[in-house]
């Protein structure tokens, strides 16, 4: 025979304790702990400065950041071109001809699949200042992609085409288009690809970036 259980009125009265507190908290009204979220606001702060803003993350990224006006733009690309020792130059961007023409910097417009160049020259729509990257479109190139032209491309583009982000990129372009969004568009974010002995290794996939910002 099973003994007889025996009735624990000390456990009982805990039990009963717990539950009549229970009851008592979910009766109450308690103003909320967390506060008011409005899912509509960014999420992010606003930078004081766009342009300095650009500038650390696309140095952070990994391209080269040189910042000049429309004065010293023409000397700058041609020392760079220069030192660089850049003998084939891709230009796609046909403003910029005159300049080149001017400093006997021969150049081409276009290129076939056979032919490789020193350096291709490109212009950039407008920069995001939150990430550190570049928009082209094909208003300015034929080619559907930047990125494998060439593994030494520098990039023209005026400091009033900084926008925070792709959202303020596509708005400022309905403003300027009437509405009417880009029939293309690439993004690029510079990269530092580094060898296994810590050099610079660029290439046609991961090319050097060099930013002539024009203010």
């Amino acid at each position: 025979m099973n003994p007889k259980a025996t009735f624990d009125t000390l456990n009982t009265t805990s039990k009963e304790n717990m539950r009549r507190k229970i009851r008592h908290a979910l009766t109450q009204k308690s103003s909320s702990k967390y506060p008011y979220i409005d899912i509509h606001a960014d999420p992010f702060a606003q930078p004081e400065s766009l342009t300095l803003e650009f500038v650390q993350n696309f140095r952070k990224a990994g391209g080269k950041f040189i910042l000049c006006n429309k004065n010293s733009f023409t000397d700058i690309l041609y020392k760079i071109i220069v030192s660089q020792h850049y003998i084939t130059i891709l230009n796609t961007y046909n403003p910029l001809s005159p300049a080149l023409t001017k400093r006997n910097l021969n150049y081409i417009t276009c290129l076939d699949s056979q032919q490789q160049v020193d350096v291709a020259i490109v212009f950039s729509e407008m920069l995001l200042a939150r990430t550190g990257s570049m928009l082209f479109t094909q208003k300015y190139s034929l080619y559907p992609s930047v990125r494998n032209i060439a593994k030494n491309i520098i990039v023209v583009a005026f400091e009033k085409n900084l926008v925070l982000d792709l959202k303020g990129a596509f708005l400022q372009q309905q403003e300027k288009n009437q509405g009417v969004l880009y029939d293309f568009v690439e993004i690029i974010t510079p990269t530092n690809p580094v060898s296994d002995k810590g050099e610079e290794n660029y290439s046609l996939t991961q090319p050097r970036f060099i930013l002539l910002l024009i203010q």
